[in-house]
């Protein structure tokens, strides 16, 4: 298909992603990625297609997901959105996608299936901390995140990081959920979103599951550390 600019082709991951919920409200001048780890590990290198396709964007479905108890409270004025990442010179307006989503839908035979190798991500002393600043805009019910291919790369290796974290984070052990990484450093805030983070919300990773775990095969309990006064 073509698009506005230089777009040419909309990449859909073949993978759903059931896990991931996205807050992007106008409401609030805070906003946030939620997901458990395969999925941010999948959302990364998403990002990482977009940051190395001249010609493409990333399109990630998100808002047909179920929103489970612990975020119904984010989400009671604003439902979910899907996620879109371009580049930005391909000269995609955010406010043409309502339009380039339709034009999707009504020509699914012409899309084809494709196996894309990205990049992987980068180790925290090469990475670009002067990379240019990313810009966020809601349209269509999408969070539409574009920036430079390098400021695309630096929010593939925060989103990598905060999934490569959910399996040792303290707060995943204990509740369930944590903060594991920010894009506000890196977000150009002229027009709102003044502060955006990633969640992990993992409950493989929660220790209630696996007491759960320990006392179905009656195993015993673990002894409570002591500590001295």
């Amino acid at each position: 298909m073509r698009g506005p600019g230089l777009l040419r082709r909309v990449l859909v991951p073949s993978a759903v992603l059931r896990s991931t919920w996205v807050l992007s409200t106008g409401l609030r001048d805070y906003g946030h990625l939620t997901a458990d780890r395969a999925d941010l590990l999948r959302i990364g290198a998403c990002a990482r297609l977009a940051a190395i396709s001249p010609h493409s964007a990333v399109h990630v479905p998100l808002r047909g997901n179920p929103v489970p108890g612990e975020l119904t409270g984010w989400f009671a004025d604003w439902p979910p959105a899907d996620l879109l990442f371009v580049r930005e010179d391909v000269g995609f307006r955010p406010s043409a996608w309502p339009t380039v989503r339709t034009g999707t839908r009504r020509r699914p035979r012409a899309a084809r299936a494709h196996t894309a190798r990205t990049p992987p991500a980068r180790e925290p002393g090469r990475r670009e901390w002067s990379a240019p600043l990313v810009r966020l805009a809601e349209h269509g019910g999408t969070l539409v995140v574009s920036s430079s291919a390098s400021g695309l790369h630096e929010v593939a290796d925060l989103i990598t990081a905060a999934g490569e974290a959910v399996a040792t984070a303290r707060d995943v052990h204990r509740h369930g959920h944590a903060v594991l990484a920010s894009l506000t450093p890196v977000l150009d805030d002229r027009h709102g979103f003044r502060e955006f983070d990633v969640y992990g919300l993992d409950p493989i990773f929660h220790r209630s599951r696996w007491a759960k775990v320990r006392n179905a095969r009656g195993l015993p309990r673990r002894p409570a550390s002591r500590t001295s006064g």
